[in-house]
């Protein structure tokens, strides 16, 4: 079975790891310097010894469990029998520790130095064995013992700091964790929790911004799905009814005039596709940049949209007026193409009999039906969303709209100047 790695169990071991190993070599320095502590401690005092009194060839003087002599022979005779005079150096101290462990105090300890003040050479002696005063008594630990002990606890004491530490940043972290996976787009707007550390509340911030971007992309995405399925119906359904068309008069034989005015439509209908889809588009991203502009006589293009629709009056009582001018305006020409086109199929959706008035004069077109009998379902006709898209581009642009009720059927008034 595969071990997935984890942050915490890496973080722990190789820390745990570090201080195992720093402490460890601690108290190895400390065991090198205690020894070396007694080796100076025992030298000094030798030194000292060594320049008390005056001492005479074959009279040993003996003070505190040190022996000073000037010939080696007036030494203790363990002290002869564990060195070599030979090997002895001066102002160097040679020693002999017997039965030394770590976990207890040596049983014997011979130590020797030999001095020179300039006029006799002296050779000063210490015998340490067990039990005396100079080692510990017997209820008390060596040593040694004491600084393993000492050791073993500061690596209990860290372990368990350490665990501590890591159980207090890793609880944040599982908070963390858990919010993260329960985010969806019911609570992305909900204030952020706190997490108690700065890194961590950053990281909730971009995780919850990433999410709330995606989020957005995915609506706008959505959104442009609706938009083009209901904005790009009259077009289709005018490709598709003039295809149809063609195909008749092909197999009638009609002249080629009527073939190419039907072939003129559906070009218009397929330029109209490819307009809305980029204003769509550019409406769903929210770009900055502005649609091109191109004269626009919004009275022929209210003419073309009001043909274009006329499928949705089929087999209904409506009449249907237009008066229009010859005004021209720089207008992105998609963007108003849609305006217009929601307007115009709203009145004829919502008018199951009686009349639909267009009219435009200048830059300002107003649009009022009468529906004087029957009934419409809007939730057949799509049309809070062609509201909808009406009105965010209406907002997008400025260009004033109001949209009033009266008897019987609605006015709207749009101005493009």
């Amino acid at each position: 079975m595969e071990i997935r790695p984890s942050l915490r169990l890496y973080v722990l071991l190789a820390m745990l790891v570090t201080g195992i190993v720093m402490i460890l070599g601690l108290s190895a320095l400390s065991v090198k310097y205690f020894i070396s502590g007694m080796d100076v401690a025992m030298r000094e005092a030798m030194i000292a010894q060594s320049q008390k009194g005056t001492v005479d060839p074959g009279k040993p003087l003996i003070n505190g469990g040190f022996t000073v002599a000037v010939r080696w022979r007036d030494l203790p005779e363990t002290i002869r029998l564990n060195f070599d005079e030979r090997e002895v150096k001066l102002n160097v101290i040679s020693k002999k520790i017997i039965g030394k462990t770590l976990l207890s105090p040596p049983k014997a300890g011979y130590f020797v130095m030999k001095f020179s003040n300039g006029k006799e050479l002296r050779y000063v002696s210490s015998v340490f064995s067990h039990p005396t005063e100079h080692f510990a008594g017997h209820s008390a630990l060596p040593h040694f013992v004491t600084i393993l002990i000492t050791a073993l606890t500061a690596i209990g004491l860290f372990f368990i700091i350490l665990t501590l530490v890591l159980r207090k940043v890793a609880s944040p972290v599982e908070q963390l964790k858990s919010w993260a996976k329960q985010l969806d787009k019911d609570n992305l707007s909900e204030p952020t929790p706190d997490f108690h550390y700065s890194e961590l509340n950053i990281l909730a911030n971009i995780i919850r911004d990433s999410l709330s971007s995606v989020q957005a992309s995915l609506a706008r995405e959505q959104q442009f799905l609706s938009y083009a399925s209901h904005e790009l119906r009259t077009p289709i359904a005018v490709t598709r009814t003039n295809s149809e068309l063609l195909g008749k008069l092909i197999q009638k034989g009609a002249t080629p005039e009527k073939q190419l005015a039907v072939i003129d439509r559906i070009e218009r209908a397929g330029m109209t596709m490819t307009d809305l889809t980029d204003t769509l588009l550019w409406l769903t991203r929210q770009q900055d940049k502005a649609l091109p502009k191109s004269d626009c006589k919004l009275g022929e293009l209210l003419i073309d949209i009001q043909c274009e629709l006329r499928y949705l009056l089929i087999g209904k009582p409506v009449t249907v007026t237009i008066d229009t001018d010859d005004f021209t305006l720089q207008l992105p020409l998609g963007l108003v193409r849609i305006v217009l086109a929601n307007v115009i199929r709203n009145a004829f959706q919502h008018t199951a009999a009686g009349r639909v008035k267009i009219t435009q004069v200048g830059g300002t077109i107003t649009i009022v039906n009468h529906n004087h009998g029957g009934t419409v379902d809007d939730n057949n006709l799509g049309f809070g969303l062609g509201l909808q898209l009406t009105e965010r581009l209406l907002l997008q642009y400025d260009w004033p709209y109001q949209n009033e009720a009266h008897t019987g059927g609605r006015k709207v008034y749009i101005c493009f100047s």
